[in-house]
């Protein structure tokens, strides 16, 4: 009866030393790792996703209700929540706010230019950080617009501040507001995280896109 205890005992250590040497074996499953997003327009499940287009690659992790709006490009990804959106994006040209909208390119202080913009009103600026990025956060709602003003690219009521390398305009309209984050130096690239809506929807639903961005892991930095 003894000899039997002993050996049990000896099985049994030697089943919680390789427990130890292989934590996943033992009741500790890896990680599950980061999937590509969907090519059509679909709910996501929960769970980490990676970037294939995007540059500088990222990973990101969702919970429950994030849709993807594909087509994911070098310079742009796009996910919705309800009536709220959150975009990761390079901005290289911006338009200027003149009679002609004229595309010219993007300034190296893109929060100042935020901030100078004569139909913006911005926030102070807060300091952030991304995936050990560091940045500057601010929010932006249309201010006075003037009596006959062109319509832009991003359609009426919306001023025009971004276009992206296809040409797609991004703006904000009258009835939105965004949060926006610029990071200026990922792996010597400019990218902006911007998350928007209907300006009454916006701060309900900033706390679950803020978990979206708090699990931004820059691939490779």
């Amino acid at each position: 009866m003894l000899r039997s205890a002993t050996r049990h005992a000896l099985r049994l250590g030697v089943v919680l030393a390789f427990c130890v040497l292989a934590v996943g074996a033992c009741g500790a499953p890896e990680k599950a790792k980061p999937r590509p997003l969907p090519d059509v327009t679909r709910k996501l499940d929960p769970g980490a996703y990676r970037t294939e287009e995007f540059e500088p690659a990222f990973s990101f992790e969702v919970g429950e209700g994030w849709t993807h709006l594909p087509p994911e490009k070098p310079d742009d990804l796009a996910l919705a929540r309800e009536q709220t959106g959150l975009r990761f994006f390079k901005a290289r040209e911006v338009y200027k706010p003149n009679e002609r909208y004229d595309v010219v390119e993007a300034p190296d202080d893109l929060v100042g230019w935020l901030r100078r913009h004569p139909y913006l009103r911005t926030s102070a600026p807060e300091t952030v950080t991304v995936g050990g990025i560091e940045g500057r956060r601010i929010d932006i709602v249309v201010g006075s617009l003037p009596e006959g003003r062109r319509v832009g690219a991003c359609g009426p009521d919306c001023v025009d501040q971004f276009r992206l390398s296809d040409g797609t305009a991004l703006g904000v309209t009258k009835e939105e507001k965004v949060r926006g984050i610029v990071l200026e130096d990922v792996g010597g690239d400019t990218v902006i995280i911007g998350f928007g809506g209907p300006a009454d929807e916006v701060d309900e639903h900033a706390p679950e896109a803020q978990k979206v961005i708090d699990t931004v892991r820059w691939r490779g930095g």
